[in-house]
């Protein structure tokens, strides 16, 4: 092996370039395995992001506004993956010979925080160069309350009543969590439901039970 090549792999692995390293090969092993047919992954994620109705949504509503801000609900997770990969390491490497070496030391806890830093800059850039590319896969979602009148979805906690309950509604990107109420109804999670009315006052829709025909 050349000297020069032998010479870079040893400066990939330094500090905190070891995991924008690993990771970049990682992705390199997978895309070599892919071109040979061993892999054929086509994984997205949902996100929701109406605000939570209770304290106990409230880390779902935080991490489906998180996933919809990097763009993850629509691209891809392979491609995002691979733009944050290359994005990561290449932060890591100019920021380490280009101003970290010489202020410091490749230990652990020095590593660790300059590697949070690069994390932090990277998933900045990956959604700079995400969100134009984010317009070609999926269109913006254009629903109001108008379409959403008459139109069927389930009931995403543990039970809907007239004075608390969340739906979730299948969209072509992320699903739409909606704050929904009943007429006295008590419909476990799951039910499907028909959105009968809209409440423009309190933004609430309000549901019922699917038809039997219809849930059927």
């Amino acid at each position: 092996m050349p000297e020069t090549i032998i010479t870079f792999l040893e400066r990939m692995f330094v500090g905190p370039l070891w995991p924008a390293s690993l990771l970049l090969c990682l992705a390199v092993a997978y895309g070599c395995l892919s071109l040979m047919g061993f892999f054929d992954f086509d994984l997205s994620i949902d996100a929701d992001v109406s605000a939570p109705e209770v304290p106990g949504d409230f880390l779902g509503g935080i991490s489906g506004i998180t996933v919809r801000w990097m763009n993850l609900d629509r691209l891809p997770i392979i491609l995002w993956l691979s733009i944050f990969t290359a994005a990561f390491w290449a932060v890591s490497y100019f920021l380490w010979y280009g101003f970290d070496a010489g202020k410091y030391t490749p230990t652990l806890l020095p590593s660790l925080l300059l590697c949070c830093r690069n994390v932090v800059i990277a998933t900045t850039l990956t959604k700079l160069v995400t969100e134009p590319l984010s317009r070609l896969f999926v269109p913006a979602p254009t629903f109001s309350p108008s379409t959403l009148i008459g139109q069927y979805c389930h009931v995403s906690t543990s039970e809907v009543t007239e004075s608390f309950g969340q739906a979730k509604f299948k969209t072509d990107a992320a699903p739409l969590l909606l704050n929904i109420r009943t007429d006295g109804e008590h419909l476990p999670k799951g039910t499907r439901i028909q959105i009968i009315a809209f409440d423009a006052d309190r933004r609430l829709y309000k549901v019922s039970a699917a038809p039997e025909e219809v849930s059927s």
